[in-house]
């Protein structure tokens, strides 16, 4: 039998133009978060806006799925959206934070990633449009409760969306955002 380990999920806003000390750590501090706690959490980054992501099997504003030292992170992704802001202009997005623990297992966030992006996969037939690759589980742990678990990566009740994008061939996320689909693990 495996675990439980409860999932709960924190949420940020960033804006075009957002710094991360002037606007993200007071965001931080009113969810009763240290920089400290995000060495270990799981994020994920979702379109604040009028578009989603048409992936092979539905559609999400998810946009990657990643764990880990989100300060450093975070500040690099916002780069790689580069050519989604030059087709839809800069855009604000939401960063959903969680920080699964579990007794005498360090790295269950990684676990948490991994058991995120094959949900994730099962819903929408591939990993995130900048997920380049699938993680290995390394435990078997059952992360509940289920609602909460894809929450982050589903389209919340009364979101509206007017567009669902996907990458043609001549992008350079096309690559990234088939590979997984192939990859059908």
């Amino acid at each position: 039998m495996s675990s439980q380990v409860t999932i709960s999920w924190n949420w940020l806003n960033w804006e075009p133009g957002f710094t991360w000390a002037k606007d993200i750590l007071p965001q931080l501090n009113d969810l009763g978060l240290t920089e400290e706690q995000l060495s270990r959490c799981v994020y994920v980054i979702r379109a604040n806006g009028m578009f989603a992501i048409q992936y092979p099997k539905a559609i999400s504003p998810t946009l990657y799925i990643g764990e880990g030292n989100f300060k450093n992170r975070i500040i690099q992704h916002r780069n790689w959206l580069g050519e989604l802001i030059d087709l839809v202009g800069d855009f604000s997005f939401q960063i959903g934070l969680c920080i699964p623990r579990v007794k005498n297992s360090y790295y269950a966030y990684r676990d948490f990633e991994a058991a995120l992006l094959f949900e994730f996969k099962e819903i929408y037939g591939c990993a995130p449009l900048k997920n380049a690759q699938m993680e290995n589980r390394q435990a078997d742990y059952e992360y509940v409760p289920r609602e909460e678990v894809r929450s982050a990566i589903m389209i919340g009740r009364g979101v509206r969306y007017h567009w669902a994008l996907a990458p043609m061939k001549s992008s350079p996320y096309h690559e990234c955002y088939w590979k997984t689909h192939e990859e059908m693990a």
